[in-house]
This record gives C-alpha cells, structure tokens and sequence, in this order.
C-alpha cells in the first residue's frame, strides 16, 4: 500500500470528504476506487440506482479508470462499471466511443452500480434522460479535479452536483502542486465537501543531511538542454534514433505541431515506431495511437499535446520530452508524470533555448530538480559553441563558400564530443516544397504555435 493510499482509505471508509493532494503514480486511483467498491459490497443497489460516479478530464483517463475498477469489480464479483465518454460514432459498438443511446440500454439492461465518465457526457445522462437513478449515491469522486475545476467544466459540474444527493462522500484528486492548492480550497464548498480532510503527501529528498520537499517524484531524474531554436528539431531527432528501443513520450504545445511534426518525423526517421495523440484527433485514432504505443515491446514514440500529461498510466516509459514548455508550469510536473510511476525509475527532458533558460529557475523555485543533460547523449550541444551576438535564434555559426554566394549555407550542429549530428531542417523543407499536405500542416503548426506561445502563463520568460 502506498502513502497516499494508506492515508485516504481508512477517512474515507469512515464517511470522511477528503481532499487529495500527491505526486504522480502515488496510486491514486486505488485510493478511491477501494473505498467505493467496499462501499457497493456494503449496500446492495436497485437496477437502476447507481452507488458510485467518478469523473476524469478526458477520455483516455476515464477509460484507464474504468479498466482498474473492471477488474476490480471481477475480483468482487461486482457488475462491472458503465464507462460514459464522448467521441460517440453511431456505427461504433465499442463501449468508448458508442452513442448515448447505446449506454442508456446498457444500463437499463445491466444496471451499474459505478459511473465512470466525463462531464460532458455524464451531464447530457442525467440533464435530458429520467434512466439513472442517483438519489442514493454513496460516493462522488473528482479525479484530476483541478482541471475538472479550472478547463471551463464549472457550469456543467454545477449541473451534475444539482441532481445529485448532498448526504454522499465526495473526493478531490490531484498531483497539482501545493502552491496552486488555493483554486482547489475554493471549490471545496462548491463541489459539496463538507469539513474535508486535506491529504498532502509529499516527495522528500536527504540532501547533505537536510530534508528537501520537491514537486516530482525521487526516482524521476529531470534534465533540460538549451539550444538554438532552429536546432531543436534536429537534436529531437538524434535523441528518438538513440533511445528507438524505450518508450518515450514527446510533449509539443499545439494540436497542429502533434500532426506535423509527426508527419515529418515518420519520414525522416522509418525506423523509429511514432504515434500521434492530440485532443482534435477522433476517438478512435486516439484509441489505436494508445494502443499500438501501450503494446509495443519494442519502445516507440509517443507524440503529443497536454491531453496525455494527466493520469494516463503507461508502463516502461523511459523518457518523458518536453520539445516545447508547457504554457501552464503547473503542466510540468504532470507531463514528467507519466514516467517514474508506482516507484519506477525514469527521466525526463525539456528542450529550451536560450533566451528560455531563465524557465529552468523558475522550475527550481517550484520545487522541480533539474540538471544539464548529460554529455553522454548525442544530442547534447557542444559545450564550447560559438553564438553570433547579433542572431536573434542564438544559432551556431554557419560555414559559407566564399567563392559561391548564391550556394545555400551549411549549418553545422555540433555535439559534445566535437562530432556533428544531421541536420534535418533541409529535408524538411523538401518536404513541405514537394507536398501540399505537408506544407498545410507547417503553415497550421507555426501558426497555432506563435499563438500558443504568445498566451505563455510566465510571459516575462516566453516573449
């Protein structure tokens, strides 16, 4: 049993409202789907009431929650839990991705005792249909809930609170950090918690004989690397080709970026396996990008936006990159989340240039240990580069030919150990000149990019 599980269970067992505060992979999720199993085996549920209703953010979340209480509920020999999700294809008979209509017949022929879905679909049920019975709910958990509280959720989480019975256990999950604890404390009443007990399991670390609290979990080693920006690609790629054989998870900021960057990639690098995974995507892409990266044995690359960094549990995940900085620093110790789970160990990188360096302070303000790639990697910039003061992308200095100056300008992209990696960059412009596609897709990416970048949280930084 870990910490966080230790210290929820027993309160709320005892009819306690607890508000949840731990790092990621603490586990969480078993900390409430025990206490509300328990509580089903306790209290036998007519047909059509249901016992327990748990909410998650996004779909990939709320199916990952729904596949632990599965099985779970088989162990107890529990109806199994009704999984209610968006993303609705009529022609689907897939349980994630069917119609309303579909979930409405399978409860009324089934009956569920547990909920599990997100609160666009949970609130069109309970909002237009009379089928669920809610009036003895036993437990209302919010899981990631300062996203359920702060993603524009507010007034559809409102609707769902009204038809529900205010005698229930109600719990708040998160792994957001406690200097952002304040926007949870405002909710609390709102979400119905009466006296909760708050829960803060914290990460320390013995550091020359002092105890350090830090925000990210000991056996997750976070490194960043600064280089120019017209670089990163080319360094993004090196790294992908060295670490082919582990899972890695690469966050970039735009929905656009995901489809052109990996477009691109799965060009330039064939052997390297990559999947997409953004919010725009529809429900069953996103299904297949989850499960072809879940099942390969053999690593693979997970390319996508802030939709994968809350709750997504992944085994094996070596690397978490962060090719572009989240635009909410809270995100960062989500997205590095998704390795180093359950005592696992694993690392993380974010990718900065030069003028972001200062972002790595402010991470460190935040509780967030970082330290400078190791130069063992290929992709680690050379130590002693020569920068053009006068280049506004602090990029390397490139080698002309003199005696042809229509001839384009070799860049070269130097490593630590004085070798040079390829530069990607022409091919990639080759690709976006021979092909439509691919030049629609980079003129969305930059342009969904310069917009995200422009809505930074820590703009004095981001500018």
């Amino acid at each position: 049993m870990t910490p966080v599980q230790a210290a929820t269970i027993p309160l709320f067992l005892a009819s306690k409202d607890v508000a949840v505060q731990a790092v990621t992979g603490s586990g969480k999720t078993l900390a409430f789907l025990i206490p509300v199993v328990e509580a089903i085996l306790r209290k036998k549920f007519k047909k059509h009431q249901a016992g327990a209703l748990i909410l998650s953010p996004t779909r990939e979340l709320a199916q990952q929650t729904h596949a632990v209480a599965a099985a779970l509920c088989r162990h107890c020999q529990l109806k199994e839990p009704l999984l209610l999700v968006g993303g609705s294809s009529a022609s689907s008979s897939l349980a994630s991705t069917r119609p309303v209509t579909a979930d409405l017949q399978a409860f009324q022929e089934t009956g569920h005792d547990i909920l599990i879905g997100t609160p666009g679909r949970v609130e069109d049920i309970l909002t237009k249909y009379s089928v669920i019975d809610t009036s003895e709910l036993e437990y209302l958990i919010l899981d990631e809930a300062d996203v359920l509280l702060n993603l524009g959720f507010a007034i559809t989480l409102q609707s769902i609170l009204k038809r529900l019975p205010k005698m229930r256990r109600t719990g708040l999950f998160s792994a957001t950090t406690s200097s952002t604890n304040a926007s949870l404390k405002e909710w609390t009443g709102r979400a119905g918690l009466r006296n909760p007990v708050w829960i803060d399991v914290a990460v320390t670390t013995n550091v020359a004989e002092t105890r350090t609290a830090q925000a990210t979990p000991t056996s997750l080693t976070n490194y960043f690397l600064v280089c120019p920006l017209d670089e990163k690609l080319s360094r993004l790629a090196a790294f992908l080709q060295d670490h082919s054989t582990e899972k890695v998870i690469v966050f970039c900021l735009t929905c656009a970026c995901v489809d052109f960057y990996g477009n691109a990639l799965k060009v330039l690098l064939p052997t390297v396996s990559i999947e997409p995974l953004h919010g725009k995507m529809v429900q069953k892409r996103r299904e297949k990008s989850m499960e072809r990266f879940r099942s390969d044995a053999e690593g693979g690359t997970l390319l996508c936006t802030d939709v994968a960094a809350r709750g997504l549990d992944v085994s094996n995940v070596n690397w978490v990159v962060q090719f572009d900085a989240p635009q909410d620093p809270a995100f960062y110790v989500h997205r590095v989340g998704r390795s180093a789970r359950a005592g696992k160990s694993g690392n993380s990188l974010l990718f900065l240039t030069r003028k972001e360096e200062a972002y790595v302070d402010l991470l460190k303000m935040r509780k967030v240990p970082l330290s400078p790639l190791p130069s063992s990697e290929r992709c680690c910039p050379f130590i002693y580069e020569n920068v053009e003061e006068g280049n506004d992308k602090g990029a390397t200095k490139r080698k002309t030919d003199k005696s042809n100056e229509e001839e384009p300008t070799k860049r070269t992209i130097r490593c630590n150990d004085g070798s040079e990696i390829e530069d990607i960059f022409p091919k990639v412009k080759e690709l976006v000149l021979s092909d439509r596609d691919f030049l629609e897709k980079g003129t969305k990416a930059f342009t969904s990019y310069i917009r995200a970048y422009k809505e930074h949280h820590c703009s004095f930084i981001f500018r």
